[in-house]
């Protein structure tokens, strides 16, 4: 029994010795194995900056050991982007750049797994250099411009935060000697994000804490914000690019008053999204703006808003054109000015919009409408609504116009900016080729009230925007033009604006109940020679309405011939 014992006990320490050594061995070689797939994927990650199409790497050095890694590269703009924003930013401030505009030197120490409880552990550093930061705006910073600490899970998702630190942005020479003397003290306080290579997708989010700009003629200061930044790139193709902030208090404080007065935004809040193609190329956006409760005083004015929206989407068709539309929104608007009527608006809308219509033609369409509408001097509130529209527009001319656009932008230069005459006479060709065709035209609706007087109007047309500009019998008259137009007024609304109009004209000079008087006889006097040619009708209501329809060539007047109204012109 105590040899069995012996040999049974000799066994079990030669197999604890034997897993101890694989458990070494296998422990010593996980972080040199892990090391080379770090490697891979860092030249993986690399390879997909690259392949956005407007950055490029260079300078790589990757220095692995068994247990850490040094990975050092620099970014920069792709040549040919690159020469397309200088030469933008030149033209913006009237300056030659020369040189790269930007180039950002990344250092990463990295720690390999498996012991750290993750693939591996990223501490980094980024510094930036160029004539962005050489010549345009200069950097006060302990240290380097970006600090960051990240993990790579097992699953390849690396998470990470960025460092807190207090910056100074002042004006560079080439600002300065322009006038712009600008000075930025801001308290960056970190962040975190996040990038996962299976979904393509990389986050961010950062947090400020107060700031304060000065300006020769204001100074700003600002409470606080939050920003988030969302990249999608599935398959290494950038697709969509993302960016919200929204800040807290602003306020500005005027030290010149004859350029810019005291201010204070309550809040506000700013979205963009980018939208690219399969191949990367940039096809689409949408902005949007808000802001909440602004104020602003100057010496000779007064303005208060509670909200104010606007949105601007667009998208490319083929290779350069692009349609879209403006949105624009406020409400509680009040406004007084030194020497001119002060005036009130409960809410206001604007769009304008280019849409295509077919493969050959595109329109304009735009809404104004409007509440609330007060104005000194005036006593019943005015509410506006109007939505037109152009259409029938040839899609061919317009393309080249955006041709020509991108031409002259690649031309320009400040030292020989007559080489732009040949382009704009050529914009200005198909400018008038793309007016002298047919289009279709509307109005519809069309209201205007003041109190509870009205006017409608409803319009719509096919005929040439210049032959309806000119109003000649040959353009009007075509057999192809087409038109129908509705008016149906209130003689209380004519009364009201004929007095508001003699109120302005006489500065107060007259009681109301003369003015009405005054209004009331205009009025008579004016309609009284329409009405008996039969160009105005009176309806039920005390209201008035004219009708004109052209058919084949055939102007009819409330139901009447009327070429003899356009002879008249």
């Amino acid at each position: 029994m105590g040899k069995e014992q012996q040999r049974r006990g000799s066994v079990f320490k030669r197999s604890v010795v034997i897993i101890l050594g694989l458990v070494l061995i296998v422990g010593l070689a996980a972080p040199y194995w892990l090391g080379q797939r770090i490697e891979q994927k860092y030249a993986d990650y690399l390879q997909q900056l690259q392949r956005f199409g407007y950055i490029e790497v260079e300078n790589l050095v990757y220095e692995r050991g068994w247990l850490e890694a040094n990975a050092a590269y620099e970014l920069v703009l792709e040549p040919e982007f690159a020469q397309f924003y200088t030469g933008l930013l030149s033209t913006a401030v009237g300056q030659e750049f020369e040189g790269e505009p930007l180039r950002i030197h990344v250092d990463d120490q990295i720690t390999h797994g498996p012991f750290i409880g993750a693939f591996a552990s990223i501490e980094g550093r980024a510094d930036a250099s160029g004539w962005l930061f050489d010549q345009l705006v200069q950097m006060e910073v302990d240290g380097s411009i970006s600090r960051y600490d990240a993990r790579v899970g097992f699953d390849q998702v690396v998470v990470g935060e960025w460092a807190p630190m207090q910056m100074v942005l002042t004006a560079g020479p080439l600002l300065s000697d322009a006038g712009l003397d600008l000075r930025y003290d801001l308290d960056y306080q970190g962040g975190d994000f996040r990038y996962d290579p299976s979904l393509g997708e990389y986050r961010s989010s950062n947090r400020m804490g107060p700031a304060r700009l000065e300006e020769p003629s204001a100074t700003h200061t600002f409470e606080g914000s939050t920003a988030e930044f969302v990249a999608s790139f599935p398959e290494g193709v950038l697709r969509d690019v993302m960016f919200s902030s929204q800040d807290g208090p602003i306020v500005t404080e005027s030290r010149d008053v004859e350029w810019v007065g005291d201010s204070r935004i309550d809040a506000q809040s700013v979205d963009i999204q980018l939208q690219f193609d399969e191949q990367g190329r940039f096809e689409g956006f949408t902005t949007r703006y808000a802001l909440q409760g602004f104020e602003a005083e100057e010496p000779e004015l007064f303005l208060t808003m509670q909200d104010m929206g606007a949105e601007i989407t667009a998208s490319r068709q083929d290779e350069t054109s692009w349609y879209g539309q403006l949105d624009v929104s406020l409400e509680g608007l009040t406004l007084r000015e030194l020497d001119s009527p002060s005036f009130e608006v409960q809410d206001m809308h604007y769009r304008l919009g280019l849409e295509p219509e077919s493969a050959a033609h595109f329109r304009v369409a735009q809404l104004l409408a409007a509440s609330g509408l007060r104005i000194q001097g005036v006593n019943d509130p005015i509410a506006l609504h109007v939505e037109s529209s152009y259409g029938q527009l040839p899609r061919a001319q317009y393309d080249t116009l955006w041709g020509l656009i991108h031409e002259a932008v690649g031309q320009f230069s400040w030292e020989d900016p007559d080489r732009l005459l040949p382009v704009f006479e050529r914009m200005e060709r198909v400018g008038e080729e793309l007016l002298a065709g047919r289009s279709t035209i509307s109005v519809k609706p069309f209201t205007f009230s003041m109190g509870e007087a009205d006017i409608d109007l409803q319009l719509e047309a096919d005929m040439s925007l210049v032959d309806l500009a000119a109003f000649e019998n040959d353009g009007l008259l075509a057999p192809e033009s087409r038109l129908d137009l509705s008016v149906n007024a209130s003689e209380r609304l004519l009364h009201k604006m004929f007095r508001e109009s003699l109120r302005q004209q006489l500065g107060g000079l007259r009681s109301d109940s003369e003015l009405d008087a005054m209004a009331k006889e205009a009025v008579a006097d004016s309609l009284e020679a329409m009405l008996e040619l039969g160009v105005v009708r009176r309806e039920e209501d005390e209201r008035y309405s004219l009708e004109a329809q052209l058919r084949d060539g055939q102007l009819l007047l409330n139901g009447e011939p009327g070429e003899w109204l356009l002879e008249q012109f």
